[in-house]
C-alpha cells in the first residue's frame, strides 16, 4: 500500500467507478468527516432525516447500485431507526463500514453482532493518522472496493523492517515477547507503556494460536492452556512484528482456521457486556487484544488459516475501555496457505 499516495489511491477508486453511499445523522456529523470524504470519489451523502428507502429506490431506477455503504455510529446504533434492513433489502450484496470518531458516544457491540457488522473504523475525525493511504477510513474504503487484503505494513512507515518468527514449541513464547519489547527502543514513560502493551498483546496472540486454535473434528480443544507442547508435523504458527518509532504492529497466524468468522464479533460483544466465558481461548483473549489494539484485524480462511493482529500507537488512547475498530475478513480456503505449509 505504500506505493499508493493519496492521489493514486483516489485515481484507483475513480477507475473502479463504484458508487459509495455515506449515511450521517445530520449536517454537523457530515461536517466532521469532510476531510476523509474528500478523497472518496463517486460518493452520495445522506442524512438521517432523509427518506432512505425513497433515495435507494431512486438510485435503483437510475442504475446506481452502491458497492459500499458507510454508516456513522451517530445514526446506527444510536439512531431511532436501523437503516440496515432497508439498505440490505434494496441492495443485498452491499459491503458495509460502520465508522466512528474516537470521541463519539460509547458504543455497545450487541447490535453490531445481531446485524453481522464486520468492519468498524474508529479514528480521530479530521486527522490523517494510522496508514500510508491516509486515514483508517480511507484505507478501509480502498481495501473493500478493490478486494485488497489488509497488510500489517499498512500501518508502518515505508521501509520499516518487519521481523518474522516461526514457532515450533510453546517454550519460545517468552523469548518472542522479549524480542518484541526490545524492538521498541528508547526511554521514557510512553515508550515503556508501549512495551508493556506490546508484551500483553503478544502473549494473548500467541496463547490463542498455540492453545486455542488446535481443535479436534468435533470442535474440542486439543491442548490445555499453559501446557508445554511442540507443534504438530502439519501445523504452522508464525509471528510478525514491526516498530517504526511511533507505531507497533504485530500479527500471529496459525494453520488451523478454526475460529468461525461469525464468532469474532460474538466474542467481543459477549465479553463487553459481561456475558462471555471468562477463560475461553479465543474469547476472552480476543477481547483483550481488541481492547488494547488501536485496530484489530482478523482474517480467516476456514479450515486453513487464521491471522490475528493489528497495531497500537505510541500516542494512542491509553484507556482500554475506549472504543476500538475491527475488521473481520473471510477468505476463500483455496486462497490461503495449506494446513501443512
Amino acid at each position: 500500500m505504500h506505493a499508493h499516495s493519496l492521489l493514486s489511491t483516489k485515481e484507483t477508486l475513480v477507475r473502479k467507478s463504484t458508487t459509495v453511499l455515506a449515511v450521517f445523522a445530520d449536517a454537523a456529523d457530515e461536517k466532521v468527516w469532510e476531510q476523509e470524504l474528500a478523497d472518496i470519489p463517486n460518493i452520495i451523502r445522506l442524512r438521517g432525516g432523509e427518506s432512505l428507502s425513497h433515495t435507494l429506490s431512486t438510485l435503483r431506477r437510475l442504475g446506481l447500485e452502491p458497492g459500499l455503504v458507510l454508516i456513522s455510529t451517530r445514526v446506527y446504533p444510536h439512531g431511532d431507526h436501523n437503516p440496515l434492513p432497508v439498505l440490505r433489502r434494496h441492495f443485498p450484496a452491499i459491503k458495509l463500514i460502520l465508522f466512528s470518531a474516537a470521541d463519539a458516544p460509547p458504543l455497545s457491540l450487541s447490535p453490531l453482532k445481531h446485524n453481522a457488522i464486520k468492519h468498524l473504523v474508529v479514528e480521530p475525525a479530521g486527522e490523517r493518522t494510522g496508514s500510508a493511504a491516509g486515514s483508517p477510513l480511507m484505507l478501509a474504503v480502498f481495501n473493500l472496493l478493490t478486494d485488497r487484503q489488509w497488510q500489517m505494513a499498512d500501518y508502518l512507515r515505508p521501509g520499516t523492517p518487519v521481523r518474522e518468527f516461526d514457532i515450533h514449541s510453546s517454550d519460545q513464547k517468552e523469548a518472542l515477547i522479549d524480542a518484541l519489547t526490545e524492538m521498541v527502543e528508547g526511554d521514557g514513560p510512553e515508550l515503556e507503556l508501549l512495551r508493556q502493551k506490546g508484551a500483553l498483546l503478544a502473549d494473548e496472540l500467541l496463547e490463542n494460536a498455540i492453545y486455542g486454535a488446535p481443535r479436534r473434528e468435533g470442535g474440542a480443544k486439543m491442548f490445555r492452556k499453559g501446557e508445554q507442547r511442540r507443534l504438530l508435523p502439519a501445523e504452522h504458527i508464525g509471528f510478525r512484528a514491526g516498530f517504526d518509532g511511533t507505531t507497533l504492529a504485530m500479527e500471529v497466524s496459525d494453520s488451523w482456521g478454526s475460529l468461525p468468522p461469525d464468532a469474532v464479533i460474538e466474542h467481543l460483544a459477549s465479553n463487553q457486556d459481561g456475558s462471555g466465558p471468562a477463560e475461553e481461548a479465543g474469547g476472552r483473549g480476543l477481547f483483550i487484544i481488541w481492547r488494547f489494539l488501536d485496530q484489530l484485524h482478523v482474517t480467516i480462511a476456514p479450515g486453513r488459516q487464521t491471522v490475528v493482529g493489528g497495531h497500537v500507537r505510541l500516542h494512542g488512547d491509553d484507556d482500554p475501555s475506549a472504543l476500538k475498530g475491527f475488521h473481520i475478513i473471510t477468505r476463500q480456503p483455496e486462497c490461503a496457505a495449506p494446513h501443512n505449509a
